[in-house]
């Protein structure tokens, strides 16, 4: 489904990320791991067609992504970012209905149709007693799940997400990294979310990516892992850090 071949990227000259490929699946949930600086938000907006590459190029089915227009990529590739864009009222319907813009035209408007979609968008994460809720008055955690409903409403085959967890307290951390997961697999997307705890990235991706200084460190699939390869490959990125194994969840614990 999406194929990354040899990426490098920068901003105002400056290498950010360098020769980074990799294949992804459909149905595949691939975690992007690295320290604060590595490249994560970089390589995802490559990627995702926001940022154009120095070098390489980034396939969805042996297409070029840069071959399609903007609205046509949108229609392929969903992005959520770190933060929100959204300081001004509305409502959660209409927070949803942005997720159709790819698919109107200049002079078109959203339909009845569209926003029944976007109720059942919004069913889908479980918010939609919301629906005409004032999407500022939600929680961190319940404007990421909305976000999210606006990304399903998108119907993108691959679906980005940039450190979706961040600023969320402990349960809603865990809440939103599983409705990530639930999406890719129910729906067969192929999904990629950044995340700075290596712990999240165990519990719930298919897939590790791990960057360092700007380079593929690692890349593995969790159904292989151990506990011996996961100490040495998390140590060699995060530090010494000791791996422990409980009710067949992996976990790495920071040494002292």
């Amino acid at each position: 489904m999406l194929k990354v071949e040899n990426i490098s990227a920068a901003y105002h000259r400056n290498v950010i990320i360098k020769n980074i490929s990799f294949n992804l699946p459909s149905g595949r949930l691939l975690g992007l791991l690295g320290l604060n600086g590595a490249g994560k938000t970089t390589l995802l907006k490559v990627i995702g067609g926001l940022l154009r590459p120095m070098g390489g190029k980034v396939y969805i089915e042996d297409k070029d992504i840069l071959q399609y227009k903007n609205k046509e990529r949108a229609r392929h590739i969903s992005f959520l970012p770190q933060r929100n864009s959204i300081f001004y009222n509305t409502l959660v319907l209409d927070v949803v209905l942005m997720g159709i813009t790819p698919y109107l035209n200049i002079f078109s408007y959203p339909t009845a149709e569209h926003r029944k979609r976007a109720y059942e968008a919004l069913k889908k994460v479980n918010m939609e007693k919301y629906h005409n809720s004032n999407f500022l008055h939600l929680s961190e955690g319940e404007k990421q799940l909305v976000l999210i409903a606006r990304s399903l409403l998108q119907n993108s085959r691959i679906m980005l997400f940039d450190e979706p967890d961040s600023s969320l307290d402990f349960i809603n951390k865990h809440m939103v990294l599983a409705k990530v997961r639930e999406i890719v697999k129910k729906h067969d997307k192929t999904g990629i979310v950044s995340l700075h705890d290596p712990n999240m990235a165990l519990e719930y991706c298919d897939h590790i990516l791990i960057l360092k200084d700007g380079k593929l460190h690692t890349y593995f699939s969790t159904e292989e892992m151990n506990k011996s390869y996961i100490s040495k490959v998390f140590s060699e990125v995060y530090g010494k850090v000791e791996a422990i194994e409980y009710r067949g969840r992996y976990f790495i614990l920071k040494q002292q």
